[in-house]
């Protein structure tokens, strides 16, 4: 009897897991097929009416704003079945936490004032600010839950963020609540019970054309036990919502939040910007060399290009010293790839060949790609689709 029950109810299991799949790939095939026909569509209209400038600029946007969209759903689903596996790795830096949610702020207020919604950050109850913490994923966190807000606030209501320091830590550690709230339209009672759940949206998300993976909350959910913390909703449909996230953090010592802070935010003034060096470009892919070549050029850099690792090589090694000051390196292609590639430069015997700054641009972005990047001798990594502003940052960084 006991096996039975137990048999049974892995079956009742299994049926709601693949009754959830195939919700979520029935929503997954509307939700990316409506910014891919918009960005077919589009790219059709602006192609038919190249003589009208003002209606062209018009589809590009409309095209971006589809590509925006449809690269977070990508990284939502990829993001949550790298956390299935085990994949993901916390990567804790000493950081302020006021400053953390002032980045925050900076990133949604253009959001929330374009949507004619009220948004506030307090912070006034925190006695310890600097910890170390994984910044990234409690960014991730905090901006899933916004997102959620955003989506399902109507204008002129209030989105609220705060942080409070709690009594009870161990020595050296702080505890801390985020609570994120909204006056939104809210969940049903049906919904908040599974809203962690993988592929769960509440049937509001379809009526009102709001379009997302239903993976959010279990990404944030999963971060959140990553953690070693606790998180909890309140929902009241026609009221809001309010989410509290609790984080056990190790206490920083004092000024180091500051000093790595001050390490990463130092930049180079753009007056002395080497935007005359010589690159050397190595992707195996023709149109991802189109597009870097032309935006590189358009910035004054020389370009040379290399289709795989190991033609990167021998060029380095064939060309004078010093001929390149920088290589733009992707990572998966055939012959050579770009981890093999990097360490066969640094092996050279020439100290300026061996030590030519290397940018990775690759399609793998997660974490520890960035990591096996920088332990093969890269000193830096940039994902693609490429962000214009970060690339010239990097560029600006490394060459300076």
């Amino acid at each position: 009897m006991k096996k039975k029950a137990l048999l049974e109810e892995a079956l009742t299991q299994a049926n709601k897991a693949n009754a959830a799949k195939s919700a979520f790939l029935s929503n997954m095939s509307h939700d990316i097929r409506t910014p891919m026909n918009a960005i077919v569509g589009f790219t059709t209209l602006a192609a038919s009416r190249l003589d009208q400038p003002e209606k062209v600029e018009e589809y590009l946007n409309k095209i971006k704003s589809s590509s925006t969209h449809l690269l977070s759903l990508i990284n939502d689903i990829l993001d949550m079945s790298h956390i299935e596996s085990g994949k993901v790795s916390l990567d804790e830096q000493p950081y302020n936490l006021v400053d953390l949610l002032d980045d925050l702020y900076s990133i949604i207020q253009a959001e929330t004032s374009a949507r004619q919604l009220y948004f506030s950050i307090n912070t006034e109850s925190v006695r310890h600010t600097e910890v170390r913490c994984d910044k990234l994923r409690i960014n991730q966190i905090l901006l899933n839950l916004l997102g959620n807000a955003l989506k399902f606030t109507n204008p002129g209501g209030f989105i609220k963020v705060t942080l409070d320091e709690l009594p009870g830590a161990p020595v050296g550690y702080g505890r801390y609540r985020f609570t994120v709230s909204d006056t939104g339209i809210g969940m049903s009672p049906e919904f908040v019970e599974h809203i962690f759940d993988p592929f769960e949206r509440e049937r509001t998300s379809t009526i009102s054309g709001i379009q997302g993976t239903g993976l959010g909350m279990a990404i944030t959910k999963n971060l959140v036990d990553m953690m070693h913390g606790t998180i909890s909703v309140k929902s009241t449909q026609g009221k809001g919502t309010s989410f509290t996230v609790e984080l056990t953090l190790q206490l920083a010592c004092e000024g180091a939040t500051a000093a790595a802070q001050e390490a990463k935010t130092q930049h180079v003034d753009p007056s002395h910007r080497l935007r005359h060096s010589r690159i050397l470009l190595v992707d195996d892919n023709d149109l991802n060399r189109e597009i870097a070549i032309t935006l590189l050029e358009d910035e004054g850099f020389t370009v040379e290009c290399a289709v795989n690792g190991c033609e990167a090589v021998e060029k380095i090694m064939d060309a004078p010293s010093g001929h390149y000051q920088l290589v733009l390196m992707d990572v998966q292609m055939p012959v050579m790839n770009g981890y093999e590639a990097t360490k066969a430069i640094r092996r050279l015997n020439d100290p300026t060949r061996a030590q030519v700054p290397i940018l990775a641009m690759t399609a793998d972005a997660f974490e520890e790609d960035r990591q096996k990047a920088l332990r093969s001798g890269m000193n830096g990594h940039l994902t693609k689709p490429v962000e214009i502003d970060k690339l010239f940052e990097a560029l600006d960084e490394l060459l300076s």
